[in-house]
């Protein structure tokens, strides 16, 4: 039996009013209840591949971030019971840095015995390849035939806006002939100051081998400015024939 048009009415005027008010309270629960998706908000939404991680956030991902390869690792005599550690790294994460990373250098003698460890932690820059100098090492009365190097726990990798690097260059490098000295100078060509730099210079030999490694910070570079650095070394370092000097940016 048809519902006579007075209640079909009614009931048509009750069903838009609930319609509406429901409209409006979702409106109202949008506009100051519901939170729009972030990348702190500990939540797999919006863009993200992951919770706050990868999309538009700055967070890489764990599962497609790449860990950092050791290439190799190398210790050299710079007193009478002192080493320095140099491992060269690689940063495959294209456009990505990390910081404080935890590593660790171990030191073996020619019998395979343990003499030493040296730990630290480093920032590792947007950039492919990445010395990792530690000096002082204090090993007594042993000589030091084999060095590992391994980092201690994962990275946690940040994309980096490469607008907000330094533009820095290297020029005018100069090495002694004895290998004691070398000598370079940084340009920024950018037009804000640099912040603090480091850099880290390896001496090579004939063979490809590293001979001497050694660290120095500059405070900051003036935009539009150069700055010398110099590395030295207690003695002289023979068979020479390339230097690479590496800056590390402030990120």
């Amino acid at each position: 039996m048809a519902l006579p048009w007075r209640i079909r009415r009614q009931l048509l005027y009750y069903g838009v009013v609930t319609l509406v008010g429901a409209v409006l309270l979702g409106v109202v629960y949008a506009a100051f209840f519901a939170k729009a998706p972030t990348c702190f908000d500990g939540n797999h939404n919006g863009n993200e591949f992951g919770v706050d991680c990868g999309g538009s956030c700055a967070l890489v991902c764990a599962e497609t971030a790449r860990a950092p390869k050791v290439v190799w690792a190398r210790a050299m005599r710079t007193g009478a019971n002192t080493y320095t550690a140099v491992a060269y790294v690689e940063n495959t994460n294209n456009g990505d840095g990390a910081k404080n990373v935890p590593y660790s250098f171990e030191l073996y003698d020619q019998n395979g015995g343990f003499v030493t460890h040296a730990d630290g932690v480093i920032d590792l820059p947007p950039i492919q390849n990445i010395p990792v100098i530690h000096v002082n090492i204090d090993v007594g009365t042993r000589s030091v035939t084999r060095t590992d190097f391994f980092f201690k726990a994962p990275a946690t990798w940040y994309r980096i806006d490469p607008k907000s690097l330094p533009s820095l260059r290297i020029t005018d490098q100069n090495i002694s002939s004895d290998g004691s000295r070398l000598s370079a100078t940084i340009s920024n060509t950018a037009l804000e100051n640099s912040g603090e730099v480091s850099a880290v210079a390896v001496l090579f030999d004939s063979k490809g081998a590293a001979r001497a490694a050694s660290k120095t910070y500059v405070p900051d570079i003036p935009r539009k400015s150069s700055q010398q650095v110099v590395f030295t070394w207690p003695s002289a370092v023979s068979d020479i024939v390339r230097a690479e000097i590496t800056v590390f940016p402030s990120f």
